[in-house]
């Protein structure tokens, strides 16, 4: 026969295993929901790179048929809710809306300081995850490259530029 304090002993240290048990499932499921999460991350960021890509080409095509880039005041006018006239002009046939918050880019500028529509930046915001930044910029006047010549796609972490 155990003494009473064995006993009492042994289900305290089953207690503790226990709880150490699931503090140990609880830490993992979320580790591998972190993971998870950042996987999905990646893929959108993938996704919408290869969609903003394609809106930096259209961009490209636009300025060497027409002399320069599309801007607010040409006519017709860009628009950055509808990419208009890229998409009626056959430069873009993208779904980067579906990718971006709200569906339209947050901020649109084609400055004028190397002549008129020589340069050109947007940027947008990742819909799935708000915090993730996404310039297309052929220029350095985009707020977010802090006055460096910026040619490409880049997603903007943290305040920093990094080329998708």
């Amino acid at each position: 026969m155990s003494a009473p304090g064995q006993a009492s002993s042994r289900a305290s240290r089953g207690m503790i295993d226990a709880i150490l048990f699931a503090v140990l499932v609880v830490l993992c499921v979320k580790i591998a929901s972190a993971t998870m999460r950042s996987s999905e991350q990646r893929a959108q960021v993938q996704a919408i790179g290869h969609e903003a890509r394609a809106l930096y080409d259209a961009f490209q095509s636009y300025r060497e048929r027409n002399g320069g880039y599309p801007d607010e005041r040409a006519d017709p006018p860009f628009d950055p809710a509808t990419f208009e006239p890229l998409r009626r002009r056959g430069y873009y046939h993208g779904s980067i809306g579906t990718y971006i918050l709200n569906g339209r880019i947050d901020a649109f500028d084609a400055p004028d300081d190397q002549g008129p529509n020589h340069e050109f930046w947007l940027e947008l915001t990742l819909a799935s995850d708000p915090s993730v930044r996404i310039l297309i910029a052929r220029s350095d006047d985009a707020p977010v490259s802090r006055g460096d010549w910026s040619d490409g796609v880049f997603v903007v972490r943290d305040g920093h530029l990094e080329k998708l």
